[in-house]
């Protein structure tokens, strides 16, 4: 894990566990209930995923259905539906993206760039328009858009201060700024 990314793992890190102590439900209850989606990992496994930022919108979707949470309100179309799971993904970014029109995945994914995300341009936009994203970079995506989806997690202020933290550190680090 990069410098760069370590507030963005710990912020999907405490929005993942924020959902499970909201639930009273641990990682072992956790992998029991997530194997009826079919993800076959025990406790520690998941745990470790959870701490090293491993984790998939598509799992925390699945995390979110598992110990039953309030979905954010704009999301609900998408997790009602009986698609795959890798497409309500990528219906719940399409939810994010229609609150502030015209915002393109193609500029969604060039200040996703900005902020870090650690791909080319091309496979950003493949990534966004796939659903495909890890959850630290889908953080990212609620800072860009200005989202406040997930307050019941985590709050606004501290995803706003991890972007400020990386644009100062990648900036310093080109050079660009003092």
């Amino acid at each position: 894990m990069s410098e760069n990314n370590a507030p963005w793992v710990g912020l999907a890190a405490r929005v993942v566990r924020v959902a499970l102590m909201r639930k009273d439900v641990g990682y072992a209850e956790l992998a029991k209930r997530l194997a009826a989606f079919g993800i076959r990992d025990d406790e520690k496994g998941l745990a470790a995923r959870v701490a090293v930022g491993r984790v998939r919108l598509e799992l925390f979707l699945q995390i979110l259905e598992a110990v039953d949470s309030e979905l954010p309100t704009i999301w609900c179309s998408a997790m009602e539906s009986a698609q795959p799971w890798e497409t309500r993904a990528k219906e719940v970014i399409r939810c994010e993206l229609n609150q502030i029109p015209p915002f393109s995945v193609d500029e969604l994914a060039s200040r996703l760039a900005r902020l870090g995300a650690g791909f080319t341009h091309k496979t950003l936009v493949a990534h966004i328009s796939s659903g495909n994203l890890s959850l630290p970079d889908f953080l990212k995506c609620l800072v860009i858009l200005r989202s406040r989806s997930l307050d019941a997690f985590v709050e606004y202020r501290d995803l706003v201060s991890a972007a400020h933290l990386q644009i100062v550190t990648v900036d310093n680090a080109d050079g660009c700024r003092a």
